[in-house]
């Protein structure tokens, strides 16, 4: 009977410790960077024979810019949307052909993107009111949707590709620049 109670106890108070534990809604800078880094390695500098194709899309720089601490939580919720955007943008998109990138980093990136949506997902569920968010959301999806728009009209081209590739590259270091963002973590 007093193994019984101990082990009761024991059981008690393992499930007490971990459901005590705080969770970690971070975003990882770590991660991020990893994930430009591999981006910005899977192919070269942006192709010259593809400047003629070239076509002007205005980046969302309102959505990442907070005036004070009050607009944090709108800043990191159009973070995590932004990377739930690459990563649906890629998953309705066929990958790019890879006789000119590299295919292990494109599949580190991808992976890289889907692990930060995973682990940031708690950011959405934040209780705190980002009033300034629809707006935020709105400038995102506007950006994306141009970005999904010009790998279909340019009709998942080389060049399309190498578009999308840019843009991407310069909303992942406009965030990064960002670094009030991110709280010093490891993944």
């Amino acid at each position: 009977m007093d193994i019984l109670r101990v082990a009761l106890l024991c059981t008690f108070f393992f499930f007490a410790q971990v459901w005590s534990l705080p969770t970690n809604c971070v975003l990882s800078k770590d991660l991020m960077e990893d994930s430009y880094r591999f981006l910005n390695t899977t192919g070269g500098l942006f192709p010259s024979q593809c400047l003629e194709e070239k076509v002007a899309i205005h980046f969302p720089q309102n959505a990442f810019y907070s005036e004070n601490t009050d607009q944090v939580t709108g800043v990191e919720k159009a973070v995590y949307q932004t990377l739930e955007n690459i990563d649906a943008l890629f998953e309705n998109s066929s990958d790019p052909e890879f006789d000119q990138w590299d295919e292990q980093k494109w599949i580190n990136f991808r992976g890289l993107i889907y692990k930060q949506t995973v682990k940031s997902k708690c950011i959405m569920r934040n209780s705190e009111e980002a009033q300034d968010f629809p707006s935020r959301e709105a400038s995102l999806r506007v950006y994306f949707e141009t970005l999904s728009s010009t790998l279909k009209e340019k009709d998942f081209s080389y060049c399309a590709w190498e578009i999308v590739r840019n843009e991407i590259l310069r909303t992942l270091k406009f965030i990064l620049d960002d670094t009030t963002l991110f709280k010093s973590s490891k993944s």
